[in-house]
């Protein structure tokens, strides 16, 4: 199996590029091709215990074509070639009971002390047009580590976590400004 992470964020090239590596089921990789100049050919590591594969010219060929996995935001098209070569799958935002399973399993929350906190969550979700779980976990790890001063203080952290990913730190992109009050 292989998991390209974040497509959209790579290079512009990159679905076109797969879609030749994919369809040929073999790449050059440019450090091996100047490895075979000074050794002569590559060695490398394969998926077996402690086996090897010598590599001629650089070029690298699967026997079996992997699963391939590719997860993307959703912040940018990708050429039509690509896409009718892909199974898309939308997942949705996990749900309020959803998210409380996840922070009872992670953080043994039996008696719903974040329960508030999901909430919030969700209500500044909405509000910014959709925030990734992670910032929810890490809140609350943060939270559950204890790590504040105070309530003023706790309230800018949630600001700084809280944001929309893909918002810039320019002035106007950034996270809001203004005091929230966040009853967690």
């Amino acid at each position: 199996m292989l998991l390209i992470d974040e497509l959209d964020k790579s290079d512009i090239d990159l679905p076109n590029d797969l879609l030749h590596v994919l369809e040929s089921g073999s790449s050059t990789i440019p450090e091996l091709v100047r490895a075979r100049h000074q050794e002569g050919r590559a060695r490398v590591l394969t998926d077996d215990p402690d086996g090897t594969a010598p590599v001629r010219d650089g070029r690298v060929r699967c026997l079996a074509f992997p699963f391939v996995v590719i997860t993307s935001n959703g912040e940018r098209q990708f050429p039509a070639a690509f896409l009718r070569r892909c199974v898309r799958l939308d997942v949705s935002p996990p749900r309020e009971g959803q998210l409380t399973a996840m922070i009872a399993a992670r953080f043994r929350d039996q008696d719903g002390r974040h329960t508030s906190m999901i909430q919030a969550f969700l209500e500044r979700s909405r509000e910014s047009g959709g925030l990734a779980t992670d910032q929810l976990l890490n809140a609350v790890y943060l939270r559950t580590a204890d790590a504040r001063d105070d309530d003023e203080t706790w309230c800018e952290l949630l600001d700084a976590l809280w944001r929309r990913l893909s918002q810039g730190t320019r002035s106007g992109t950034g996270p809001p400004t203004g005091k929230r009050q966040h009853e967690t």
